[in-house]
């Protein structure tokens, strides 16, 4: 079946993304393809990542779940710390790659396939002019109380990413729990914002400073979705 929604202007999409170096592009996805994902994601059982003094840490649902209150709040208080002097991240993840990697038939396996396929990718050089892209990287991601992404531009040596993506999962959300995707510029300034409206395509130009706001303790929902990478090889 054909996952991306067949109404979507792709030629005004096409100019905004050239013009501003980011788009967000809403009803991406056919609502049977985004309601299908939606469930899916939500029945997840999530690792946590995060950063320690020693780089980047991913904790499973049953080591979590193990954590006793004092260790959790260990965790929490090491998160922060490091979150004072240098990039810090805090949300949940399960990694699409992985399940295909283990041969996993489910829906998010499946729909890594099609994200890997000319279907998706040659929309994606369409929208933004890079032919070189050919490569793609992808999780699920939940964002909830506590959780955060601290500035930067997802610049990295290691690989050539040309756009980064969030598939936005989220049926209902509001803006002052946070989770929101927030450009800014060289001074600190924000300079534009996008909302996790359900059903979205976040699409911007790599390498380009952004954050996700950090949700609070009063927010009463999870800010779920599919990120990436699009690659050159």
């Amino acid at each position: 079946m054909d996952y991306i929604n067949p109404r979507l202007d792709l030629a005004q999409i096409e100019q905004t993304l050239k013009r501003d170096g980011r788009v967000l592009i809403r009803d991406f996805f056919v609502p049977e393809v985004a309601e299908s994902l939606a469930r899916t994601v939500e029945a997840i059982d999530w690792s946590l990542t995060y950063r320690d003094t020693e780089g980047d840490r991913r904790l499973s649902g049953p080591q979590l779940r193990s954590l006793t209150p004092q260790q959790r709040m260990q965790l929490s208080e090491g998160i922060t710390h490091v979150a004072r002097h240098e990039f810090q991240f805090s949300f949940f993840t399960d990694s699409l790659a992985e399940a295909l990697q283990r041969g996993d038939t489910d829906l998010l396996a499946r729909l890594m396939r099609w994200m890997a396929d000319d279907a998706f990718l040659s929309v994606m050089r369409r929208l933004s002019g890079d032919e070189a892209i050919n490569r793609v990287y992808a999780q699920a991601t939940m964002y909830t109380r506590g959780n955060f992404l601290s500035a930067h531009d997802d610049h990295v040596d290691a690989e050539d990413r040309r756009l980064a993506y969030v598939i936005n999962l989220t049926r209902q959300w509001r803006p002052d729990w946070g989770g929101l995707l927030h450009f800014s510029a060289p001074d600190g300034a924000v300079t534009d914002t996008f909302y996790p409206h359900f059903n979205s395509l976040s699409l911007f130009t790599v390498p380009q400073t952004h954050f996700v706001s950090y949700v609070p303790p009063f927010a009463q929902g999870e800010r779920n979705a599919i990120t990436g990478w699009l690659i050159a090889a």
